[in-house]
């Protein structure tokens, strides 16, 4: 039987089996995002929850590594960790089978394969390669790949593993080595009938008959070449490949597990699993949702230990867009983990690290004279037009971005003063609130927008919100334009309500981003996007497919019409996503596009990327009911009942047995466990958690 055909029916018979079983498991599709919408797409990784081995395909051309891996056609290797994102070149440790005349270069070994006759799961993958008639499965454990190749009859078999260093140590063995603590112990079911090496790799070669498989385990560590190999002795002792991929999906399964849904449609499950997947399983989840602090609270104590009299300002940041993730860490450790750290050194080292240690887009080090500046006026002042750089630090193109490092500076000094109010210091604390209201400063009361300022506190003219500051807008922004920044403190809602005038004229101004165009009457889409091509997934000027922005939706709880934030966040998760390869609407970035979506399925929301109070929004769940296991035989029940299509407005609510009146509710109410019921209905309940007094906390009192 022609083997493309065999492999087409049993990819068949385990999609029908799945179907059947129709565990969370089987929910899980990993080519969902692997057509990218902007820079990186996913890759159909096989894993194992919070293991160490990352097995995937590497797509070719290699540029392929870039973007939609799904749309590549070719493979050229199967990546065993490491899989590459952003603009990498292939990962530098891989392993691929050919046949016939020995080559080595990835352009030379590729081969063609097709999607239909290929399998992708978490937990088990199948590729047949059609330019050498090999079929490649893999599966793997915590710290091992696992691999069975199925030859064809071919006197030139071969086996190729690829690192920085490999050598051969026996007739079935392979050590190597990437950079100074990567180490591949690479055994072989079969002695190679030869064996040969070439720079940074070797090959076991085989005579095979027709459907002769060989087998090979990698055992991988961060220690030694010894401890590789003893990973590799005891997580897979033998080589039973079906044993380890049946114990491979029982353990995605159990760990899926941690959420059982009910209700909801096919797709809406695809993708809540496929997220749960993209998150790392269980554990990942819980850490997410804040039920498991253990490591928060181990990694803030782990920055407060740092000797402040010792703490260089370029050790305090990798190089990333605008943020201090020190200081957010410490903050949201105060407000939602059950445990102390020592506080006093953590406020030694965040103001440190506020202080003297650059806010510059992609760049680390001591603070410039921008940062120095934006210390003693309480903004970062922009270049007028035409007006030229000379400030060194200041990325060639990323540019300045002034009103978005004021606006994340001032959330940032928000969380440095939670540090210094855990830490008893008074004078402390009222010197970082002070400025976290420096996002006023970029506010213009005349225009209710945020826009740059130059180092004389002029404003920028002209502006205009929608298309000034340049490519992507980063001579103020980063990445989007003057209409999402608005809209970016997380910390005080309730104070930008008042500065635009209060709740009507705040709602207005929301419901025009949700429903206004992007584009002029003389200009097309390509204008906008060829300017802002990081501003994906729009809903009217809205744009999902970016972190900054994803908290928007739920300022409407603020201004007293949940009912908007359950309206709008429904029809995000209908237009932005869709559980095929082209679903996710921007950078999955770990997982944080898929969590997004997890979270407003369930019907609950932590206010995005950047928690504010260790509070808990609601909006409107697609599940009829939602169970997150939290362990210790406690659960987090969401009841939406009759929820549906049409009826995702919140009727009433109930915590835990007593009526709740307020579209939030604190992260205490269920850190242990607790049981949230929605009664779900077609047409909004406006006077549901209208009232001022429902307004979720905020750094300024509601008036």
């Amino acid at each position: 039987m022609n083997r493309g055909l065999t492999f087409c029916i049993f990819s068949t018979l385990f999609s029908l089996v799945a179907f059947a079983e129709k565990e969370p498991v089987d929910y899980v599709d990993p080519h969902i995002g692997g057509i990218s919408e902007l820079l990186a797409s996913t890759d159909p990784i096989v894993t194992m929850p919070g293991g160490t081995v990352e097995i995937a395909p590497n797509p070719w051309p290699e540029v392929m590594n870039r973007v939609d891996h799904y749309m590549a056609g070719k493979v050229c290797s199967f990546s065993i960790d490491d899989v590459p994102i952003y603009g990498k070149k292939m990962t530098p440790t891989w392993i691929m089978a050919t046949t016939g005349e020995f080559k080595t270069a990835p352009a030379a070994i590729t081969s063609r394969y097709d999607h239909d006759f290929e399998i992708a799961t978490p937990y088990y993958a199948s590729v047949y390669l059609e330019d050498h008639d090999v079929t490649v499965e893999n599966t793997a454990t915590r710290n091992c790949a696992f691999f069975r190749f199925t030859f064809p009859e071919d006197e030139a078999s071969h086996i190729l593993f690829k690192s920085h260093e490999v050598r051969i140590v026996s007739d079935r063995a392979f050590e190597a080595k990437r950079g100074k603590n990567r180490y591949f112990y690479v055994e072989f079911s079969k002695p190679f009938a030869s064996s040969q090496t070439w720079k940074g790799g070797a090959a076991a070669n085989y005579a095979t008959e027709a459907e002769e498989q060989v087998l090979v385990r990698v055992g991988v560590s961060g220690k030694s070449y010894e401890d590789a190999r003893k990973v590799l002795k005891e997580e897979l002792p033998n080589w039973d490949f079906d044993a380890q991929k049946q114990v491979a999906r029982d353990v995605w399964n159990e760990s899926l597990s941690v959420v059982q849904v009910e209700g909801g449609t096919e797709r809406q499950r695809r993708l809540f699993y496929t997220g749960l997947y993209r998150v790392g399983g269980r554990e990942k989840l819980l850490e997410r949702m804040k039920f498991n602090t253990d490591k928060m609270l181990k990694k803030a104590q782990t920055f407060a230990s740092r000797p402040s009299d010792k703490l260089l300002p370029h050790q305090l940041r990798d190089d990333c867009m605008f943020f201090q993730p020190n200081i957010v860490h410490a903050a949201k450790t105060i407000m939602f983990a059950e445990g102390e750290f020592d506080y006093e050194r953590a406020l030694e080292n965040v103001t440190v690290e506020y202080t003297e240690a650059t806010k510059l887009p992609w760049r680390h080090g001591p603070a410039t004279e921008l940062d120095r500046f934006h210390i003693e006026h309480g903004f970062y002042p922009a270049l007028r037009k035409g007006e030229k750089e000379t400030v060194k630090g200041v990325h060639h193109f990323e540019n300045r971005q002034s009103v978005s490092l004021t606006l994340q500076a001032a959330y940032e000094a928000w969380c440095a003063a939670q540090v210094a109010k855990a830490a008893g210091d008074t004078e402390a604390y009222e010197y970082f609130k002070g400025h976290a209201y420096d996002y006023k400063n970029v506010f213009n009361t005349e225009t209710n927008f945020v826009a740059p300022k130059d180092a004389d506190g002029n404003w920028i003219e002209p502006y205009d919100p929608r298309f000034s500051g340049g490519f992507g807008g980063r001579e103020y922004f980063a990445e989007m334009n003057g209409w999402l920044y608005t809209f970016y403190v997380p910390h005080d809602p309730e104070g930008l309500i008042q500065l635009m005038g209060g709740r009507e004229a705040f709602i207005k101004k929301l419901d025009r981003l949700f429903e206004g165009q992007y584009v002029e009457a003389k200009k097309a889409k390509y204008d906008f996007f060829g300017q802002f091509p990081d501003m994906t997934g729009l809903v009217g000027m809205y744009t999902q497919g970016n972190e900054f922005s994803r908290h928007i939706p739920y300022f409407y709880i603020y201004a007293g019409e949940p009912w908007k934030t359950q309206r709008r966040v429904r029809e995000i998760m209908r237009v932005t996503y869709d559980d095929d390869p082209a679903g996710i609407c921007g950078d999955e970035d770990h997982g944080h596009m898929l969590h997004w979506y997890m979270m407003a399925a369930m019907g609950i929301h932590t206010n995005g990327v950047l928690p504010n109070y260790p509070i808990w929004l609601l909006s409107s769940p697609v599940f009829s009911k939602t169970t997150i296991d939290l362990g210790d035989g406690k659960a987090l029940t969401i009841e939406a009942k009759d929820a549906s299509a049409q009826n995702k407005y919140v009727q009433s609510a109930k915590l835990n047995g007593e009526v709740l009146n307020q579209a939030w509710f604190a992260h205490d109410a269920i850190r242990h466990g607790g049981h949230l019921i929605l009664q779900m209905g077609p047409r909004p309940n406006k006077e549901w958690a209208s009232a001022p007094e429902a307004s979720p906390p905020s750094m300024t009192p509601v008036l």
